[in-house]
């Protein structure tokens, strides 16, 4: 197959969203994409290694690992960790479902990186 015939990226994502199930799982999981990226690309911008970037944060690898696959969300422990250790910053917001309100209030502090839904409520996640 030539890479031209090759469908992008976010044509297969958007695919993929019509799937209710599919769409409900990466909805739930923005905050920790968000998180994965920033990991992965601070360990790119720095050269460091899973063992080196876990040290810093005070952590064993195979955590930064399963932070770094985008499945799960962190606790905001792990945020505050995270935060301190690299000097990132998160915002999030939730509110109720299709809240005018929620979009403003996020997006003068960081630039909104994705949006979710968790437990019946929106969710906006930034960082900087």
């Amino acid at each position: 197959m030539k890479l031209s015939e090759m469908r992008s990226n976010q044509s297969v994502l958007a695919t993929e969203l019509e799937d209710p199930e599919f769409r409900a799982r990466w909805e739930a999981t923005a905050l920790a994409r968000l998180v994965a990226n920033c990991l992965v690309s601070f360990r790119a911008e720095h050269g460091l290694s899973q063992t080196a970037l876990a040290e810093r944060l005070g952590m064993k690898q195979p955590a930064v690992a399963r932070l770094e696959t985008g499945e799960h969300n962190p606790s905001l422990e792990t945020l505050a960790r995270i935060s301190k250790a690299l000097g990132v910053e998160f915002a999030i917001a939730v509110s109720p479902k299709r809240s005018s309100l929620m979009a403003g209030s996020i997006s003068r502090t960081a630039k909104v990186k994705d949006r979710g839904s968790i437990a019946g409520s929106d969710m906006l996640v930034a960082s900087s």
